[in-house]
């Protein structure tokens, strides 16, 4: 039986060497350390969130590094990652099982792109954008801690009223509470009632000091909407079916930043997006705005938002780059 001295830390650090290491099963462990096989699996959890233990992909395949050069130079972007292709047989994965594990797969590469960036900026001030939806949050979740406590994390985007796991609160906080930076909100919600009541939100104090302090952000992370009834604003209720039949007829294809864009990168000036509370481009332009594309059912709004020329470097996974080839 374990000690009863022995700290959380210890116990953790031994579950996970004896399963990542030693190959032991979870019941093997609970055994060896006189626990239940629930708190072995969660002290296996616990050691990969705090970074106790670190997986690293090497996801640039000599095949995909190909692909990720074509795609760069099409584009002029600064870096284009593919992340390695899913294992699963398609015809027995669903969909929705093969966009979560291509959400993580691009999360992972993500956040181990933004860990280096922080390292690497430690003796300068570094602001980060994050916009919100499910990628985004498989970033956060993916992040390994990292001391940066001179780091400022600060939504782009309005916030969600409902309940959901990617609201831009967890996010900039759970990445935030890795590194020890500061988080900022804009505190209003992501689409107003009306043009009018977005103006008024625009002008008020704290959300002008936000502005201010996203147009100094080094890197900006946002991800990529589909113009459909399965797309995350669909879901939560953000497009009714009204709107998709509005924006259809505009010929939009795909959304980022509260934004819109048809087939060819142009942007579509609706009603809707005049109400959308969000960091505009124009006050980006001089940060690296890193887009994140997971599931083959962004392809095409991928494809629209690259060729709208405002996106610096691209993570995406395997399945999707492929596809997003053919539209080359």
């Amino acid at each position: 039986m374990i000690e009863r001295d022995q700290s959380d830390g210890d116990i953790m650090v031994r579950a996970a060497w004896l399963y990542y290491v030693a190959e032991k099963t979870q019941n093997e462990i609970a055994s060896i350390l006189g626990v239940s096989r629930v708190k072995v699996a969660r002290l296996i959890s616990d050691a990969r969130t705090s970074g106790i233990v670190t997986i690293d992909i090497d996801h640039r395949l000599s095949a995909l590094s190909q692909l990720e050069e074509r795609i760069r130079t099409k584009f002029d972007l600064k870096f284009c990652y593919i992340t390695p292709p899913s294992d699963d047989d398609e015809s027995a994965a669903t969909s929705e099982a093969q966009e979560a594990v291509a959400r993580r797969g691009v999360g992972m590469v993500a956040a181990k792109f933004l860990r280096s960036m922080l390292v690497q900026d430690q003796a300068k001030e570094t602001v980060i954008g994050l916009a919100w939806g499910r990628t985004i949050s498989a970033m956060a979740d993916a992040f390994l801690p990292v001391h940066t406590p001179d780091v400022q994390f600060v939504s782009l985007l309005g916030s969600l009223t409902r309940s959901a796991s990617a609201n831009p609160f967890d996010v900039v906080q759970k990445i935030a509470s890795k590194t020890g930076g500061q988080a900022k909100y804009l505190p209003v919600p992501f689409i107003a009632d009306s043009e009018e009541d977005r103006e008024v939100f625009i002008q008020q104090r704290v959300v002008q000091d936000i502005i201010r302090t996203a147009m100094r952000a080094q890197a900006c992370f946002i991800s990529v909407g589909e113009c459909d009834s399965s797309s995350f604003l669909s879901r939560y209720g953000y497009l009714s079916k009204d709107d998709l039949k509005v924006l259809h007829k505009l010929g939009a294809v795909g959304d980022t930043l509260g934004l819109f864009f048809d087939k060819s990168g142009n942007y579509i000036d609706s009603q809707i997006c005049r109400r959308t509370l969000a960091i505009n481009l124009s006050a980006l332009s001089q940060s690296d705005i890193i887009l994140l594309s997971a599931g083959t059912s962004k392809v095409k709004a991928t494809h629209a938002i690259l060729k709208a020329a405002f996106i610096n470097g691209l993570v995406i996974d395997a399945d999707s780059a492929r596809q997003l080839e053919r539209l080359l």
